[in-house]
């Protein structure tokens, strides 16, 4: 998301502080400074060193990334992210909630995404009842089998004189329209179920993104294991040479993935299995383009994806994914957030960064990573102002499998992102050097939750056809 939430150094110390029961005077005599100086420094009123951080962390036998931690600042962002959905949510509350209590802050999120789940499901079978003519067969079906029942069970209690043949006949009709009710109900309940334990919402895909992002895209234990033993050299196309790597990776470290997330607990499988999946991806990449030689590539180009494909041999979708894992302490790249998405809007990959929260459900219409679906095989640019902060975004359609024939190729757009303060580095950005409106795209993070009017490509909240 454009607004960036952090949660202020002092409530977390505050917070932290009275979590002990300590109070803000013996805290300030124990840590060497006057508690009218803590309490600028827990009003965030003034700025706070390394050092005396780390004496308060001791002092309340915390660590000291208490107070700075990543994952607090992704929840107040995800926090961030559900009010502006909502009408009348308070501005500015996400930060100071998950400074005052991070628990509380996850059980909203969790409620929020418990709905949102939900949600998804009844539409998707409100949708499946209102097109799919197997459930007009089901009503059919169910409504003839009860008024067959209901028919021969009226005959059966009324006082009318039958034969011994006749009832057993009315009987015999009641027993078999039972059963057939009983299978076709049973069929309904095992269509229902079908497809309704997909993640209708999204809700694996924000755990993994979130999971990366407390990671900051970056997983040091895989980079310095390819490095103490690279791999040899493999010849192919680029999907193949990606899927050779990865199938060596995983026989040389079996164990690989574990080590990285050891201690970490998905709330589903499906969540898990996805997490996996993205962790061997990035070994993958990781080894075809080993971190020190390819970020001193990229920065010798300014970034410019296809000449990094034509030295690591590998396709636009994975240099621009490794593009945005160049984030080792001390030697980063460019802090590039990636999005990759389907031409229904579907997003399919996503890795966000403190400075551009990537939507999960689907971005503004403006953005150009839709515009490359009309111009395939070419790496479009664009500078682009969200509520007053501007990003520069380049994307490009990949696909997926060969054309045959009649089919359509599967086909996605990639898409880079990165805070305006960083174009002067990458080659993209030289068209947008003199920041003129002329060469700006005024857009909003995605329909839903965008507050700017008159907007012609709003999908949500227009008045009107």
């Amino acid at each position: 998301m454009a607004n960036v939430q952090r949660v202020p150094i002092g409530d977390r110390i505050r917070s932290q502080r009275r979590t002990r029961g300590v109070t803000q005077r013996d805290l300030a005599s124990s840590v060497g400074v006057s508690p009218a100086y803590l309490s600028l420094i827990e009003s965030d009123k003034r700025q706070i060193g390394g050092r005396l951080l780390k004496r308060i962390a001791e002092r309340l036998g915390v660590p000291t990334d208490a107070f700075t931690a990543v994952s607090d600042d992704r929840l107040a962002a995800d926090l961030h992210e559900v009010a502006q959905r909502l009408e009348n949510a308070p501005p500015g509350m996400a930060a100071p909630l998950v400074a005052f209590s991070p628990e509380w802050a996850r059980v909203i999120l969790e409620l929020h995404t418990r709905a949102i789940t939900a949600e998804a499901r009844a539409f998707r079978l409100a949708d499946r009842f209102a097109r799919d003519p197997q459930w007009t067969s089901f009503a059919h079906d169910i409504l003839s089998r009860i008024t067959s029942i209901r028919s021969a069970a009226e005959i059966l209690s009324d006082d009318v004189p039958l034969d011994e043949a006749q009832r057993a006949r009315f009987t015999d009709t009641v027993v078999t329209e039972s059963a057939r009710l009983t299978d076709v109900a049973r069929d309904m309940i095992a269509a229902l179920q079908t497809g309704t334990a997909a993640d209708a919402a999204g809700a694996d895909v924000r755990e993994v993104d979130a999971f990366l992002h407390d990671n900051n895209n970056y997983f040091d234990t895989i980079e310095r294991r390819l490095e103490a033993d690279p791999l040899p050299a493999i010849a192919g196309a680029p999907s193949e040479r990606f899927a050779a790597a990865r199938a060596i990776i995983e026989m040389r470290a079996p164990t690989l993935v574990d080590d990285v997330i050891a201690g970490h607990e998905f709330r589903t499988e499906g969540a898990e299995r996805r997490a996996r999946g993205a962790i061997w991806r990035y070994a993958a990449g990781a080894a075809l383009m080993p971190y020190r030689p390819f970020r001193a590539a990229a920065l010798e180009t300014r970034y410019d994806i296809d000449d990094l494909c034509a030295r690591f041999e590998t396709s636009f979708e994975q240099v621009a994914h490794r593009l945005a894992t160049l984030r080792r302490p001390g030697e980063e790249g460019v802090p590039f957030a990636f999005l990759r998405v389907d031409p229904a809007g579907t997003v399919s990959k996503r890795l966000s960064t403190t400075e551009l929260r990537l939507p999960l459900f689907g971005a503004c219409p403006l953005w150009v990573v839709y515009e490359t679906f009309a111009q395939p095989g070419r790496t479009l640019a664009q500078m682009v102002d969200l509520d007053g902060e501007r990003f520069l975004l380049v994307a490009r359609t990949v696909e997926k499998t060969a054309r045959r024939q009649a089919q359509p190729p599967t086909r996605f757009a990639v898409m880079l992102g990165v805070a305006a303060e960083h174009a002067g580095a990458v080659v993209y950005g030289d068209a947008f050097t003199s920041q003129r409106d002329s060469v700006i795209t005024f857009a909003g993070y995605e329909c839903l939750s965008c507050k700017r009017e008159g907007c012609h490509q709003r999908a949500h909240g227009t008045e009107g056809g």
